[in-house]
């Protein structure tokens, strides 16, 4: 009789003077071609980056033109043309508070061609928000830091309120009489000033203003009582008499005579401050993403740079590294989720 399929498999060979089954020896021979696999591809990985790029890249904004994040980034794009030799085409795809632009460079080929300008709110808030067509930690990855956007609590210069405890305490004893303006929903700084508003139990109605140069105009209209904003929307206003800044969403003082909100009696969340960030398609091969940032961070050093992130208040001498970046958006994403169930502003509630 013919051995079991069982018996075959247990047949022994010799190999260097040993006793070992056959079973054992595919096994050996198909580790070794997987482990020769692996060093195939990231010996062509290593070579694809020392070649890349070979064409044009599209670099996508996710704000319109004459925003914050369209102006910095584009201050980036001829130094890091000029760096990989070849041209970074700004190309703005607004919309949905980042999710159109970040939905797009979901769906992109991960081959380093397509690159993404984005704060961080569209990967921690939005998606909170409403529906999106990504997972915002699957389905791009950070590259590299290349600003930070902090706000503040701002009433004209005329007004009575010297504290964000003046303000609270005349909300409360003057039931929707305060009214706070935002930019939009879920923007900073509208999650820390839900949390004051249900700590304090305040009626003090918040309204969505459509951007940071509308929200100053109705404050100095008297159309609202207090305003929650960029440093870039009020700090000429500020540097001018017109304002007065209450307090900064940030962990630490920015302005050395202006306390940040946590100094004024409430939780530091690190809601409000906004990163700016450069990303890429999921699947995007490690030593392109490597030479990606490299780069960026070259271009973060030309004085163009420095001077038009200065003058957006949003220059960062000190940006995250690539994984404290990435450990900052897993963080806000979770945090925010909280507070956005908390506070009932998430789309299930």
């Amino acid at each position: 009789m013919g051995a079991s399929a069982e018996e075959q498999s247990t047949y022994q060979t010799h190999a260097k003077g040993k006793l070992v089954s056959v079973r054992t020896v595919w096994k050996r021979r198909v580790a070794l071609l997987a482990l020769i696999s692996i060093v195939l591809v990231l010996g062509q990985g290593a070579s694809w980056a020392e070649e890349y790029p070979t064409q044009s890249i599209n670099m996508l904004i996710d704000r319109p033109p004459g925003a914050g994040t369209d102006v910095v980034a584009r201050a980036m794009a001829p130094t890091v043309s000029k760096i990989l030799g070849q041209e970074v085409i700004p190309v703005n795809k607004p919309g949905a508070g980042g999710a159109v632009a970040v939905g797009i460079t979901a769906t992109s080929k991960g081959d380093g061609y397509t690159i993404l300008a984005h704060t961080t709110s569209s990967l921690t808030v939005i998606p909170y928000l409403e529906s999106v067509s990504y997972h915002p930690l699957q389905d791009v990855i950070p590259v590299v830091h290349f600003g930070t956007f902090y706000c503040g609590i701002i009433v004209r210069a005329d007004s009575p309120y010297k504290s964000v405890k003046d303000l609270v305490d005349y909300a409360r004893k003057n039931p929707g009489k305060v009214s706070f303006g935002i930019v939009g929903i879920g923007n900073a700084p509208h999650l820390d000033i839900e949390l004051v508003i249900q700590q304090e139990k305040l009626n003090m109605p918040v309204v969505p203003l459509g951007g940071g140069p509308p929200a100053l105009t109705a404050l100095l209209g008297g159309h609202v009582t207090a305003i929650g904003v960029g440093a870039s929307a009020w700090m000429q206003s500020y540097k001018a008499g017109k304002v007065r800044v209450l307090a900064t969403t940030t962990e630490k003082r920015v302005m050395p005579n202006v306390p940040t909100l946590h100094e004024s009696g409430y939780p530091f969340y690190n809601l409000s401050t906004e990163y700016y960030l450069i990303s890429a398609p999921k699947g995007t091969p490690a030593a392109v993403v490597t030479k990606l940032e490299g780069t960026f961070r070259k271009a973060m050093e030309a004085p163009q740079f420095r001077t038009t992130a200065e003058s957006f208040y949003v220059y960062d001498p000190n940006p995250l590294s690539r994984q404290a970046l990435k450990q900052l958006i897993e963080t806000l994403y979770r945090k925010n989720g909280e507070v956005m169930q908390k506070t009932k502003l998430n789309k299930q509630g």
